[in-house]
């Protein structure tokens, strides 16, 4: 649900008092509206670890408490999923209003996103899914925004989420906000209009698509100067055909095709030598077949796929067609597991309705051996490439080799997890056409723009020691920087991190605290291009602590601090020397910040909720850089209704 509490607003154009008690009056008439019963908290399962994935990190497991804990109500989210309410007929609802007032002091508003004053926010939600003409069902979904921050939203009242849905066993139809995934490479984004499928027999189905794609439902009817950022609108449309001849294996053929409408967007009126603004309005069409299978422990994904693609429609040129596939594999046997993939995109291979990247090769494989009951041993190895068809300058290869040793279930002590690794990020430019090159190099003032490595040597260590319910965890990298291209880039950086978490219940209480402390060091020689030789050191530090306490009735509270800082070293040119050595100058900053609010449940219900915050941002910067403070209290009423399906 894309909504905002009242500790992440933002300010913006303020709206003349009586508008501002219409929105309020209007948002509460929707409330009056809902007469259904509350719905009553519900908690998810605890999910199975897979016997076949190696021990995780305590940290990362699902926090078990005891039975009275379970039972305390918690305070709950507008979440809709079809797993939970699939034949049940179910009404939720949920009616949010919120008020805050925003103070900004210092120097320099114009570095803070919020602004000043009071801004005010009601949202209206509804879900329903009610059976329908026997089998089939009926399912709607609508989240309303009414604002005065345009920061918050553009289009001030706005309809955020839309659509109307009709399923059964064999066939959907959809009106509205549509979720598309056909395939990787053809159509996997959100649009809006109408999507239908249904199933053929039992082992084909056969889906359809169509509609427009833009970045919000305001922009399909409002005009282009209320929301001047906005994309240009597309008309969309696809299909797949799908069939199974096993339960494990499915074939797909699929469609996608992807037009800009021009009109959308007024064309800017360009003086002579401007260049034009992206993005520029393109037509995109492709066709592709994917498949999926498994054989005992092998699993295989794989898709081929084809584009044809104008890239700007102003001045038509033709279509520009290109290939482009994927395919991933993984295989376990015992205590030996190997997953990889590999992708190839040729230059002029463009999918708009998938969003992937052109001119691209890139390959992963990462292997696991479960050395003994206390051991795992984890590889990977990654490159990726560019210029496949040489028609740039030069190539640029990453290359990013990574291992680990993982300790775990030791006989002294079970549940401490220690992991020490090795990873590199490491980057090549290499020549393939030398005239181009040589162009570069001349143009750019520098000799090497064609050739040379770019690397980060990262060993690393991390410990996490449980006790009961509170952990600790302490780790540290070292981090090797080397521009063989820029020696001045080159540097080195120790980090530092030690953390604690912990999860108390003392009669009827809840606390959560969190501490987390992190130090980094960097070496550098800025002026070594210079013939200087001086080592300078930067420090960052990163500190935060938070909070969380439920009391066994009524309340909820929340307070966390957090503090990003550095003690940086900065240079500025030097008017006596030319090209020569800069002056050293200290800089640096300071950013705390403070959160805190609490949550009053009325009749200890999670479904209607009183939230009071306050947020205040300080950023002190070393001069002549001013500071500024930024303070937000806010008010924010929250209320659920509806029923739930059993």
């Amino acid at each position: 649900m894309d909504t905002c509490d009242c500790t992440c607003m933002s300010g913006g154009a303020g709206v003349p008092y009586m508008s501002k008690l219409r929105l309020l009056l209007c948002v509460l008439i929707l409330a009056g509206m809902a007469t259904a019963q509350a719905p009553a908290g519900s908690s998810s399962p605890t999910p199975t670890q897979d016997p076949n994935q190696p021990p995780q990190n305590p940290l990362q497991e699902p926090v078990k408490t005891d039975p009275l804990a379970q039972q305390k109500t918690q305070q709950s989210d507008f979440a809709v999923s079809e797993a939970s309410s699939a034949g049940r007929d179910q009404l939720l609802g949920e009616i949010k209003l919120m008020t805050r007032e925003t103070e900004l002091g210092g120097g320099w508003q114009q570095r803070s996103f919020l602004t000043p004053g009071q801004n005010l926010l009601g949202e209206m939600n509804l879900f329903v899914d009610q059976s329908f003409m026997g089998s089939q069902r009926f399912q709607m979904l609508s989240m309303f925004r009414g604002t005065n921050d345009r920061s918050i939203d553009p289009e001030q009242n706005s309809l955020q989420k839309a659509y109307i849905r009709i399923y059964g066993p064999r066939d959907e139809l959809v009106f509205g906000d549509v979720l598309v995934n056909y395939s990787r490479l053809t159509f996997n984004q959100n649009i809006k209009g109408a999507s239908l499928s249904w199933k053929l027999g039992k082992k084909w189905k056969i889906s359809a698509v169509a509609g427009l794609y833009t970045d919000r439902w305001g922009s399909l009817y409002h005009s282009y100067s209320d929301n001047p950022s906005r994309p240009y609108t597309a008309t969309v449309a696809g299909s797949r055909l799908e069939f199974s001849p096993t339960k494990k294996t499915t074939i797909g053929w699929n469609f996608s095709s992807y037009a800009d409408q021009i009109s959308s967007i007024p064309q800017p009126t360009l003086a002579p030598g401007q260049a034009e603004p992206a993005p520029y309005p393109a037509t995109n069409r492709i066709g592709s077949m994917d498949f999926k299978t498994a054989i005992g422990g092998l699993r295989i994904i794989g898709e081929v796929a084809e584009s044809a693609t104008v890239f700007d429609k102003r001045v038509f040129g033709g279509y520009a067609s290109d290939l482009g596939a994927n395919l991933e594999a993984s295989y376990r046997y015992k205590r030996f597991s190997v997953r990889t993939s590999a992708v190839r995109y040729e230059p002029n291979f463009a999918s708009f309705n998938a969003r992937q990247i052109s001119d691209l090769q890139d390959w992963v494989t990462r292997v696991s051996f479960e050395a003994s009951s206390w051991l795992t041993l984890d590889g990977t190895a990654r490159r990726s490439n560019n210029d496949l068809k040489h028609q740039l300058n030069f190539e640029t290869v990453s290359w990013g080799p990574e291992g680990r040793l993982i300790f775990h279930d030791m006989p002294f002590y079970k549940r401490m997890v220690l992991e020490a690794g090795y990873r590199e990020r490491l980057t090549n430019n290499v020549s393939v056409n030398q005239a181009g090159c040589t162009a570069l190099a001349v143009a750019t003032n520098d000799p090497t723009s064609c050739m040379g490595d770019r690397g980060v040597r990262m060993p690393y260590a991390e410990i996490t020691l449980p006790f009961k319910t509170t952990f600790l965890t302490v780790g540290y990298e070292r981090r090797q920087a080397t521009d063989q291209i820029h020696g001045s880039q080159s540097a080195n950086a120790n980090r530092v991190y030690v953390s604690f978490r912990g999860i108390y219940d003392l009669g009827g209480w809840h606390f959560n605290p969190i501490l987390r402390y992190e130090f980094e060091r960097t070496a550098q020689r800025p002026e070594l291009e210079n013939l200087i030789d001086r080592l300078d050191y930067d420090n960052n530090r990163l500190g935060t602590a938070s909070l969380y306490v439920e009391t066994p009735k009524y309340f909820i509270a929340e307070v966390a601090f957090r503090d990003a800082s550095s003690t940086l070293v900065s240079y500025i040119p030097n008017p006596n020397v030319v090209n020569g050595p800069q002056i050293f100058a200290p800089a640096g900053y300071s950013r705390p910040q403070y959160k805190a609010s609490l949550t009053y449940k009325f009749r200890n219900d999670e479904n209607t909720l009183l939230v009071f915050s306050f947020e205040r941002n300080n950023n002190f910067y070393f001069a002549p850089s001013p500071n500024y403070d930024e303070r937000v209290y806010g008010v924010s009423i929250i209320y659920k209704f509806g029923r739930r399906g059993k």
